[in-house]
């Protein structure tokens, strides 16, 4: 498996709440590791893996395929175009920043951006409301009312770059990573032949960026036993908070929280020493902010484990990853896999 063409692919694509290019490249790329792949009525990717065995138990694995971006509220008389967020974009890095305009077809884009020179002296650092900020897609007002509506998706534009020959920058690493990092997990299962004691049910989750909802829908219509959430989590930078951030290369981050399970965590903690794969502690008080909580709900309720990928930047359109931490993410899930699921 060649995965930094896979994560390529994946973060290559648009997948802003209401697309669905992502969940049809992610469907593709899973379709080789399950006998049934299908995308659900709320747009969910999902794929099941048969062990053979009888009563086997069902193990969830899961990452959101969504990511944040804008949607189209209005165009002005000079054609440029608004918008409002669908999720959590940081809006100090739209000035200047290039999208994709979803209209009848994909329309480039810049948000605008005024030059320091022309900014007064005490404005230089005030930021406008994202609904404030317009974007130039280089046609009259006439011409982008044709071509672009109010509700069409807007999404920043696709740039995945290796920085070296570990690190990645590319918009949605949040959280195409831990999509290549299931995929990769799936073909070791499948290069090693393993023979899991337990039934495999993948879920790529669409709206996680919007309140987790893919995952509450998918957990309810799949019912697993157990299942691993898949996320991204903060990576240490010079002006962050090292206690509350890992590390890049230095492996999962390993979530510790009052509403995951318990002995599914240690069980990670175990296999990853048994292993030799690199691992960090998350230890989080209260609630993950993660799908582990939507899927921990479902029905009456579902043991739940998270592992997290250390990453920069969050919610830009150049986040920065390691190759190494998505390899050991993949790596780790085969393992707790291969060691058996039916004795937790």
């Amino acid at each position: 498996m060649d995965l930094i063409n896979n994560l390529k692919l994946l973060c290559s694509a648009a997948g802003v709440g209401g697309l669905t290019q992502a969940a049809e490249v992610a469907k593709g790329l899973l379709s080789e590791y399950c006998s049934q792949v299908k995308i659900d009525k709320l747009g969910n990717v999902i794929g099941i893996i048969k062990s053979g065995r009888k009563d086997a138990p069902l193990l969830m694995l899961e990452a959101h395929i969504d990511e944040i971006g804008l949607i189209v509220t209005n165009i002005d008389d000079s054609g440029f175009v608004y918008t409002a967020p669908c999720g959590g974009v940081d809006v100090r890095t739209l000035p200047a920043a290039e999208v994709i305009v979803h209209g009848d077809k994909p329309y480039g884009g810049i948000f605008c951006s005024t030059p320091p020179h022309l900014k007064d002296e005490g404005k230089k650092d005030n930021l406008p409301d994202i609904r404030d900020m317009g974007i130039d897609v280089g046609m009259d007002a006439e011409t982008a009312r044709k071509c672009i509506k109010k509700g069409d998706r807007v999404s920043f534009f696709p740039n995945f770059t290796m920085l070296n020959e570990n690190r990645i920058s590319s918009k949605s690493l949040d959280d195409r990573a831990g999509v290549a990092a299931i995929l990769y997990c799936l073909d070791l299962l499948k290069s090693e032949n393993a023979a899991p004691d337990c039934d495999i049910a993948v879920v790529f989750a669409v709206q996680e960026e919007l309140g987790c909802r893919g995952s509450a829908v998918a957990s309810y219509g799949v019912n697993p036993d157990i299942a691993v959430a898949v996320d991204v989590s903060f990576a240490r930078t010079p002006d962050a908070d090292a206690e509350k951030c890992g590390q890049l290369g230095k492996g999962p981050m390993i979530g510790w929280s009052p509403t995951l399970d318990d002995k599914m965590t240690r069980r990670m903690v175990d296999i990853a020493e048994k292993c030799s794969i690199p691992y960090q502690h998350e230890v989080m008080g209260g609630t993950t902010g993660t799908d582990a909580e939507s899927i921990s709900d479902a029905r009456t309720g579902v043991r739940t484990a998270l592992l997290s990928i250390p990453l920069r930047y969050m919610h830009t359109p150049c986040e920065v990853a390691d190759k190494r931490d998505i390899e050991s993410v993949g790596r780790l899930l085969a393992c707790f896999i291969k060691e058996g699921v039916s004795n937790l």
